[in-house]
């Protein structure tokens, strides 16, 4: 009987190789989809962070900005990366337009799967420092201007996914009067929603981040600084990967 069995064995892996049907110890893992993916920005993409120095102050330091966290996410669903991180800090959005005239950066452009784009806050910060009511709003609707330039001209290049960063709350940990604060606060939400309706009319994809770090200010945000803890960029992957995952990559 159990001669009958092992050619019984025998015959069936002999007819089961016959069709090419893989035994358990031949098969193969599928290959992992590769992505190209392409970071745009400021200093946010770049990855500054403010970290404590020895005599108690604080400095920044060039670490993982999101896109790196999104690329993280992206390997941890079994794609295969390649991130080609643009960013730059203090970009405005015309520093990010001339960017785009750069053969490498538009080559880039061409062959993404994803891009990322954060722009148009440091537009912004000179009015906001010198505290420039009239300037701030007339540097934002040209930053909007620039922002629907920018992803017109992405467009022309690539067929890719686009995903544009609405920015949180960076006043928080600021030394501002109150008053002065929530005035801010108001026009940073019609900043955003302005941003929103140009990266959508434009096919894009708008990527909130207010409501994610004012969930927890004291860890996305420690220190009196705009720019955002190693969690705080973890938080922001986390909202971009949440527009990200109903859609499929790669190939």
């Amino acid at each position: 009987m159990k001669q009958v069995k092992s050619v019984f064995i025998t015959i069936l892996t002999l007819f089961i190789a016959a069709l090419g049907m893989p035994l358990d110890s031949d098969a193969k893992v599928p290959d992992r989809k590769v992505i190209n993916y392409v970071a745009l920005g400021d200093s946010l993409a770049a990855g500054y962070t403010p970290v404590r120095v020895e005599n108690g102050g604080v400095k920044l330091e060039k670490l993982r900005g999101y896109p790196e966290y999104i690329k993280e996410r992206f390997e941890q669903s079994n794609y295969k990366v390649t991130l080609k991180n643009h960013s730059a800090p203090k970009a405005t959005t015309f520093d990010l337009g001339n960017k785009l005239t750069e053969e490498e950066v538009i080559n880039n452009i061409a062959k993404a799967d994803a891009i990322t784009i954060d722009i148009g806050a440091n537009d912004l910060l000179k009015h906001l420092n010198a505290n420039d009511r009239s300037g701030l709003y007339e540097a934002s609707e040209e930053a909007l201007e620039n922002i629907d330039k920018i992803l017109g001209i992405i467009n022309e290049a690539s067929d890719a996914k686009i995903y544009v960063m609405g920015y949180y709350n960076a006043l928080w940990s600021l030394p501002i009067e109150e008053g002065t604060k929530n005035e801010l606060i108001s026009f940073l939400h019609l900043f955003n929603n302005g941003i929103k309706e140009v990266t959508e009319e434009k096919g894009g994809i708008f990527v909130p981040t207010y409501q994610a770090i004012a969930e927890d200010y004291k860890t996305y945000l420690p220190y009196p600084d705009i720019h955002l803890s190693q969690e705080g960029y973890k938080a922001v992957a986390k909202e971009f990967w949440k527009k990200m995952t109903p859609r499929k990559f790669g190939s």
